[in-house]
């Protein structure tokens, strides 16, 4: 089984305003006619969203018991068996994603 929680990380992952330090209070330059700015709106609409994102995440156990148990409960009395070939399969899938996000 493979966990991810790369999503969770980036969704807790905080991002800092620079201190009032560390800009740049005599520079002239400000952000040009031709600069687009998104509208208000859709920010808080993202935010909104990946909070109850966050919140979805976070109330979601990390795996699930009931499978656990059942797979416990049959390796104790020796009738779990590997689909070695879904096995492979996953492998080969994960490799190939990997060549594929290195190149």
């Amino acid at each position: 089984m493979k966990i991810n929680d790369s999503l969770k990380t980036a969704l807790n992952t905080v991002v800092e305003k620079p201190a009032a330090s560390e800009s740049n209070p005599t520079s002239t330059i400000g952000p040009s006619a031709n600069s687009v700015k998104p509208p208000a709106a859709d920010i808080t609409t993202l935010s909104s969203q990946l909070q109850a994102l966050q919140a979805t995440i976070a109330n979601s156990p990390v795996f699930d018991s009931k499978k656990v148990d059942m797979i416990r409960s049959e390796i104790e009395s020796g009738q779990f068996t590997v689909d070695t070939g879904k096995v492979a399969d996953g492998m080969i899938h994960d490799a190939v994603a990997l060549l594929k996000k290195n190149n």
